[in-house]
């Protein structure tokens, strides 16, 4: 009786292994395949997609326009807004969103819900394929950053300097909408969307009230992470 418990036991633990290799190989090909779609969409971008392109790049450009609008908003002193705005240490860094997709995606593998881990995959892949266009534009671009003198219009494109010459586009607005698009996509309630989208609008506010980033810089990495989230949903829906 012993050993057939035993056998069991063993039988169970390998069937399990080897239903989570399945589903870990199975992501791992359709990263890849995500990756490869992502990264050349620009090629098969239609009308819509030019449109929404271009309205970024305009707008991202009107926006230098509204860059000395940061000492305005620095310039508010009230304790529950200072507190607030300290959100940017949390969302939008590198190791919450690694937190983030990180346990959604162990807790659907090992409990086997689909949509749990479709759910992590979609926001890791969301923030690394945005992640890497935004780490890229930083050193093509070099714009330096609010605190070292305050000039917006001061650029050293691929100085390779670093952090005070990355301030476009923001990295944590970036990560920030990017992470909030993929989830907001799971819910078809408003509020419930708006909720979820309320952290990305914040940490990218804070940017510019903590004096890291110019609005233009905030603008157009949200851009760029609420883009990617959507296309990265988009993908798993055709699937």
């Amino acid at each position: 009786m012993r050993n057939l418990l035993l056998l069991f036991i063993f039988s169970f633990q390998v069937s399990f292994a080897q239903g989570l290799y399945d589903r870990v190989s199975a992501d791992i090909k359709l990263f890849s395949k995500n990756a490869k779609n992502y990264f050349t969409a620009p090629l098969n971008f239609n009308a819509r997609d030019r449109v929404n392109l271009a309205f970024v790049g305009f707008g991202t450009i009107a926006l230098f326009g509204f860059d000395h609008l940061n000492k305005d908003i620095q310039k508010i002193d009230n304790d529950f807004f200072t507190t607030l705005m300290k959100i940017d240490s949390y969302y939008g860094t590198v190791w919450v969103f690694g937190v983030i997709s990180g346990s959604l995606y162990l807790s659907g593998l090992l409990l086997n819900e689909g949509e749990l881990r479709e759910t992590g995959l979609m926001v890791f892949e969301s923030g690394v394929f945005a992640g890497t266009v935004t780490t890229v534009l930083k050193v093509a671009f070099g714009r330096e950053r609010p605190f070292v003198s305050g000039d917006k219009f001061k650029f050293r494109p691929f100085s390779f300097k670093g952090n005070p010459y990355y301030s476009l586009p923001s990295g944590h607005a970036t990560l920030s909408f990017a992470i909030s698009s993929v989830l907001a996509s799971r819910f078809e309630n408003k509020i419930v969307k708006a909720i979820i989208y309320t952290p990305a609008v914040l940490t990218a506010l804070a940017r510019v009230y903590n004096n890291q980033h110019w609005f233009s810089d905030v603008f157009l990495g949200s851009a760029i992470g609420y883009f990617t989230g959507v296309y990265i949903v988009k993908l798993n829906s055709e699937r």
